[in-house]
């Protein structure tokens, strides 16, 4: 059986950056699933990696800046994140990303991508996330189990 992973990473204290934290706290509420551990991260690389390595299926929650409207969610492979120019990844989400990228053949999983409304400096969602939270979680979830379904 795959060990899965669903890691939330960001900064509770810059907004929106704390998307990916603030939807695994409540998405680990919510599982009844002994094989998906939930985890939250925040922006601490070396554990997230080290927590990571003991998975064989990983999937990263968090704020990603993609062109999209406040609240959207995109997915994308892990293995094809160097290949997202497009991207703005925050400096701590870069360097976990080029980590896992180096480890593409041992290391297999998604990043679902919200997009945030505003980072700086401020704890707690922004009101435009705060707005379509429900729907948020509710899109997350589902695509969390579409993506274990696959496996």
């Amino acid at each position: 059986m795959e060990k899965i992973m669903v890691l939330g990473i960001g900064n509770r204290l810059m907004m929106d950056d704390g998307i990916g934290i603030y939807l695994i706290e409540q998405l680990s509420k919510l599982n009844r699933t002994s094989h998906v551990t939930f985890l939250i991260g925040e922006s601490d690389i070396d554990y997230c990696m080290d927590q990571i390595k003991k998975a064989t299926f990983v999937i990263i929650v968090d704020a990603v800046f993609s062109g999209k409207k406040p609240g959207e969610i995109t997915v994308y492979p892990l293995a094809n994140l160097h290949e997202c120019q497009t991207l703005d990844l925050s400096a701590h989400n870069f360097h976990l990303f080029q980590s896992l990228y180096q480890q593409k053949e041992s290391i297999k999983g998604y990043l679902i991508g919200v997009e945030p409304y505003e980072i700086r400096f401020h704890i707690g969602l922004s009101k435009t996330l705060r707005e379509k939270w429900k729907t948020i979680l509710q899109d997350v979830s589902q695509i969390i189990d579409r993506l274990i379904a696959k496996i």
